[in-house]
């Protein structure tokens, strides 16, 4: 999983067809107890780009992304939102994983 910050995401999902956003904190437990969910999940998609988003030094690209909380997790597809996980759910991004292949 790739860490960016505002400067470099939205290069990033332009760049590519599937992207998984992360959004999380350093104060977040559930975004460390997701965090390394995602990886795994990162190591089984080659298909897909997975990025991690501090919301704390990115507040405007998580503003625009109207996350209101973290983890948030953003499936984009041709730099379009097709869905969205909020919480520590590892099976909610294998879904968003799935969406995203068939979108």
């Amino acid at each position: 999983m790739i860490s960016r910050n505002e400067t470099n995401i939205r290069e990033l999902i332009d760049e590519n067809t599937h992207v998984m956003v992360q959004f999380g904190a350093t104060w977040c437990a559930p975004c460390k107890q997701l965090k390394p969910k995602v990886e795994k999940i990162s190591l089984e998609s080659p298909d897909i780009v997975f990025a991690y988003i501090d919301v704390e030094e990115s507040q405007r690209f998580s503003s625009e992304s109207a996350v209101m909380s973290v983890p948030t997790v953003i499936a984009f597809r041709n730099s379009d939102e097709i869905g969205r996980v909020v919480g520590n759910s590892e099976d909610g991004v294998k879904g968003l994983v799935e969406k995203l292949r068939s979108a």
